[in-house]
């Protein structure tokens, strides 16, 4: 494969020009965007351009060649819009850049957010500084044009560029770029090339270690012996005096032995002896440094130092390649043919170039196009497991990998969770119930969790000074959750895998978490749909959840007038124990997707929408569901997709304020969120269905309980 490193690079010039849906982006379209925002009824999805990169000489000295400026601007679109550069976790994708184009020497982006976080953050100022990141094939250095990691060029120097005395600094210049992807950061800076700046100092080093050892060779009429690697600070002590005492003897010449120069001659002989021993030391310390510097095992490390017993330094490099190559030999099996070795300085294994291919195989979007010969499942199946015979067995001989039986599950279990995160976050639609239901904690047990709601301390009593406290008089409304797990398993035959099926392959985490997130949204669908629409009947009082005794059933059809009576029905129902009104208006309108329109309309989504027309049609009256207040927040329509019946609606309060439903995960005994449906892997590939049926099973397991805990806060009506 080709010699591809990533390197992140920031423009700290980088700006928003302008937003999407006309007009100019000041303060006051900003303050317009978090208003709305805030209110809940800001844009789906919202667009921005914006400079992420200028070309020109930069305090980074790294630049591309402008032949390629064009299709390097246009290979970003398509790619993700991350945080800081984080390529690893899919919660840090905030959109994706959809046009990139050279526009003279700045590159613009147009950028998409659809993450309400990224949008608030946008109209915050926040997101206001761009960072890109690229792949590229060789790294060019612009005085000589030779690979700049092997030529003699310091990064950032001055050179005679040998045209008519013109100079120029050393610049890299990348070969081939494309586009990865483009991140908001706070400090813009170049990150992920600490191997370059490592490298500019060593040859910075060599190059100040080269005019010492000038220096040095300039002193040979009074030392013979001064080569070596010496310490820097006390290399130069010795050539200062060495220099002073080459004129001391210049100037004595003639009168060498009436006028001292013994003492000279002498004190010369001492400084010959004293470099002498240094450079014995150092020599040994070049040495040591070259051999742990070798990359060699610790074993062929120390064959290296005894073979160097009474040898000069210069024969250090034979024996660490003659022992490098013996080792290379002996780890053959162990690497992944057709690859090139990774080696420690680009931060990455073997098994991290095949688990990436394997991640993109089943269809991660964040991952880099493997190599041609690593985008065959087919090929990484072999690889990995050594079973050239197509037996469904792992086979050690043959295995290209340090790997084991478990390995090729491993890594599938592995793709597959990457995979499941990113599908979960793409499935809003069908994540609808996670903004009305309370995710408990439990003790970490499947035990039924009993769901207790303590209402009864509506209003406090007086205390007279010096009186006693009172019990409260606590109204509880009981009810019990169990759990219940649920899930299968997905077999990958070896038949899929040999003939390399990526359509298959990928479809495969897709249609896992698909049905896990359905089968969450259709249990609390069902509530509202069970025992033909009145919901589970209550442990409390053996009456159904939606029931005329319980003040939160109706039959009207859904309408802005209906929608009045429902949240006066919501405010008025009782608290248990107190009799007192719940006083808290209704969040959330649950309707099929036929009235998801109608709602949205009756509660003023949509712009340009300031009022309703009155009965005669000649003027407009006030929308009082268009605007949030001081707790009366605006109405939140939700299509409950499980729902078919297209008359029947529900309306909930904010479970923040008010709890009704509840969920609890087997998983996540903290409760709080949602967590992703569980992957398991298959024990053993010499063992169950690999060996019996040439499956690789992989199991999807969702150990989940919900329920109600009572009938104040929600209602339903039952269109007749």
């Amino acid at each position: 494969m080709g010699k591809w490193l990533d390197v992140m690079m920031s423009e700290a010039a980088g700006h928003v020009v302008s937003v999407q849906g006309g007009g100019i982006w000041n303060e006051a379209a900003r303050l317009a965007l978090a208003e709305g925002l805030r209110r809940g009824d800001g844009p789906d999805a919202l667009e921005f351009r914006a400079v992420v990169y200028r070309t020109g000489p930069n305090r980074n000295h790294v630049r591309f060649r402008e032949s390629e400026m064009q299709r390097f601007a246009k290979s970003f679109e398509g790619k993700p819009f991350l945080r800081n550069h984080d390529t690893a976790d899919i919660g840090s994708r905030d959109g994706m850049v959809i046009r990139s184009e050279m526009m003279g020497e700045r590159m613009v982006q147009t950028i998409r957010l659809t993450r309400k976080r990224a949008m608030e953050e946008f109209a915050e100022g926040v997101i206001d500084r761009f960072s890109i990141s690229w792949h590229f094939s060789g790294v060019t250095c612009s005085v000589c044009g030779e690979d700049w990691l092997v030529c003699e060029h310091v990064l950032g120097r001055r050179y005679d560029l040998g045209m008519s005395g013109r100079e120029g600094v050393c610049e890299l210049v990348f070969e081939e770029p494309e586009g990865k992807e483009v991140s908001a950061v706070n400090v813009p800076a170049v990150e992920g090339t600490g191997l370059l700046a490592e490298l500019s100092q060593l040859k910075a080093r060599e190059a100040m270690m080269d005019e010492l050892m000038d220096a040095v060779e300039t002193s040979k009429g009074m030392a013979e012996e001064t080569g070596g690697a010496y310490v820097q600070s006390e290399l130069s002590a010795l050539i200062a005096e060495m220099r002073e005492l080459k004129d001391a003897v210049e100037a004595s010449k003639g009168m060498v032995k009436e006028t001292g120069g013994e003492l000279v001659e002498s004190e010369l002989s001492a400084l010959v002896a004293e470099m002498r021993e240094l450079a014995a030391q150092n020599e040994a310390a070049a040495v040591e440094n070259l051999v742990a510097q070798s990359g060699l095992s610790a074993s062929g490390q120390a064959v290296v130092r005894l073979a160097m017993r009474g040898k000069a330094r210069e024969e250090v490099g034979g024996l660490i390649e003659a022992q490098r190559a013996a080792e290379a030999a002996l780890a053959q099996r162990n690497v992944v043919q057709g690859i090139r070795p990774v080696t420690a300085a680009m931060m990455t294994t073997p098994e991290d170039r095949v688990q990436s291919a394997l991640n993109w195989l089943f269809g991660a979007v964040d991952e880099a196009v493997p190599a041609p010969g690593m985008r065959s499942i087919r090929e990484l199946y072999q690889a990995i497991t050594g079973d050239s015979e197509w037996r469904g067995v792992f086979n050690p001989e043959y295995a290209q990998l340090a790997a084991s039986t478990t390995t090729l599950a491993g890594m599938v279990v592995n793709a597959l969770n990457k995979v499941v995160r990113m599908h979960y976050d793409n499935l809003a639609t069908y994540r609808w119930f996670e903004t009305v239901v309370d995710v408990v904690p439990h003790d970490g047990t499947t035990q039924n969790v009993q769901l207790i709601m303590v209402d009864g301390m509506a209003t406090l009593p007086n205390v007279g000074e010096g009186a006693a406290y009172t019990e409260a008089a606590v109204g509880d409304s009981k009810e019990v959750m169990s759990f219940t797990k649920r899930g299968h398993y997905v077999g990958i035959t070896l038949e899929a895998i040999r003939r390399s099926d990526i359509l298959r392959i990928q479809a495969i985490p897709r249609e896992m978490v698909k049905s896990a997130v359905r089968t969450r949204s259709a249990a609390i669908a069902g509530i509202f749909t069970a025992n033909a629409g009145v919901g589970p009947t209550l442990a409390d009082d053996s009456t159904a959840l939606f029931h005329t005794n319980h003040g939160n059933l109706g039959s009207a059809a859904f309408a802005a007038a209906e929608w009045k009576v429902a949240r006066q029905r919501i405010w008025g129902q009782a608290i248990p124990g107190t009799g007192l009104p719940l006083g808290l208006w209704p969040t959330y309108a649950l309707v099929p997707i036929e009235l998801y329109d109608t709602a949205l309309e009756a509660f003023g989504y949509g712009s340009g929408d300031v009022g309703k027309p009155n009965t005669a049609g000649t003027a407009q009256t006030v929308n009082p569901y268009g605007a949030s207040r001081l707790g009366d927040p605006r109405p939140i329509p939700i299509a409950v997709p499980e729902w078919t019946d297209a008359d029947d609606w529900a309306y909930m309060v904010d479970p923040r304020l008010h709890s009704v439903i509840h969920m609890a995960y087997a998983n996540a005994p903290q409760g709080g969120g949602h967590p992703l449906p569980e992957i398991f892997e298959v024990a053993s590939e010499t063992g169950g269905l690999m060996f019996t049926n040439d499956t690789l099973p992989v199991k999807v397991r969702d150990w989940w309980g919900y329920g109600v805990s009572t009938y104040v806060g929600i209602g339903k009506n039952n269109v007749t």
